[in-house]
């Protein structure tokens, strides 16, 4: 039966010829090793399959080389696209990620921190859910939160408001003058974030809005343009993309033309928007920053808090307003 135990940093010594103490500086570059020496070591351990042993590390430094990561709820597809980004970020330092989905309750939330914490995390990230409390002083090990420029614990996060800006700078020089916000209805920095954005632009070029608050999905997003009045609008500005795709779908069932007749935006660049008809008109967050900045606080390597900016992405589902000198121009 073959041996089914790990590989050991004394196996590869032995295969070498070699101390165990020149196989470790070889691995980890550090120490007087020569240039062919390592070569034979490393071609060793990948020969081997050699894998380093993490609890190993742990009990040599003192630090456990795993972080916790809680997502407010994995149904919300934005989440998953910052799973992979974390989990790129922590692969690229040797460290391990551990997942937990706090699905969309404050009590599993709390639970997810404290399965982590009885784990031996060496920090904490957390996107924390809508409207729960959550204190990152309360925890023994470093905590960064992952929100809005709008709540005081937040360590990083894109900056949404400006997102908003983008977002309606956009509309404004397509000529619209009419618009609808949805933002969410629950209590969520993000979308505070993003609809004061819109505001500043709106109010300052005189654009007349009007409000709602939806749940961030789809299903409600459809339900709204079903049964929409759309009176005067020319267009509707989405705090979330799911609703925007959502709108649109509801939109497309009652024969609106879309940009034609309305033109619809949405916010994260989700995969929904590029594959819906038509593509929707989008900003995109830069998880690759977020995340690396993130685990940098968390590690110690860096202090302070910061905002990634936004790209807006324009797509098919924009364009300039019926009621426009801009289109009168174009017919």
């Amino acid at each position: 039966m073959p041996d089914a135990r790990p590989i050991s940093m004394q196996k590869i010594a032995d295969a070498v010829g070699v101390s165990r103490a020149t196989v470790a500086n070889a691995l980890t570059g550090r120490g007087r090793v020569s240039a062919d020496v390592a070569d034979r070591v490393r071609a060793a351990a990948k020969a081997m399959n050699y894998v380093p042993s993490h609890a190993g590390r742990a009990l040599r430094t003192g630090r456990s080389t795993l972080l916790g990561l809680v997502v407010p709820d994995f149904s919300m597809p934005l989440f998953p696209d910052f799973v992979r980004a974390f989990e790129r970020a922590a692969h690229a330092q040797g460290m391990a990620l551990l997942v937990g989905d706090a699905m969309s309750d404050p009590a599993m939330q709390t639970q997810r921190v404290q399965d982590f914490l009885g784990r031996g995390i060496e920090a904490l990230i957390v996107i924390p859910l809508r409207g729960a409390p959550f204190d990152p002083e309360a925890f023994p090990v470093p905590v960064v939160v992952v929100d809005s420029g709008a709540n005081a614990a937040n360590t990083i996060s894109s900056d949404h408001r400006e997102g908003g800006r983008l977002v309606a700078r956009h509309l404004v020089e397509l000529g619209h003058r009419n618009v609808q916000i949805l933002r969410s209805a629950a209590q969520s920095y993000v979308s505070q974030d993003r609809v004061a954005g819109m505001r500043d632009v709106f109010d300052e070029a005189g654009v007349v809005y009007r409000e709602d608050g939806l749940q961030p999905d789809f299903d409600s997003g459809r339900d709204f343009a079903l049964g929409w009045r759309m009176g005067d609008a020319t267009a509707i500005c989405a705090a979330y993309d799911a609703i925007a795709v959502g709108i649109i779908s509801g939109l497309v069932e009652r024969g609106v033309r879309v940009p034609q007749d309305l033109s619809v935006t949405g916010f994260d660049d989700l995969i929904w928007g590029r594959i819906v008809s038509p593509p929707l008109t989008t900003t995109r967050q830069d998880l690759t920053s977020i995340a690396e900045h993130a685990l940098a606080v968390a590690t110690g390597r860096v202090s302070g808090s910061r905002l990634s900016p936004m790209t807006l992405v324009v797509r098919a589902s924009t364009s300039v307003s019926r009621f426009s000198s801009c289109e009168r121009k174009i017919a």
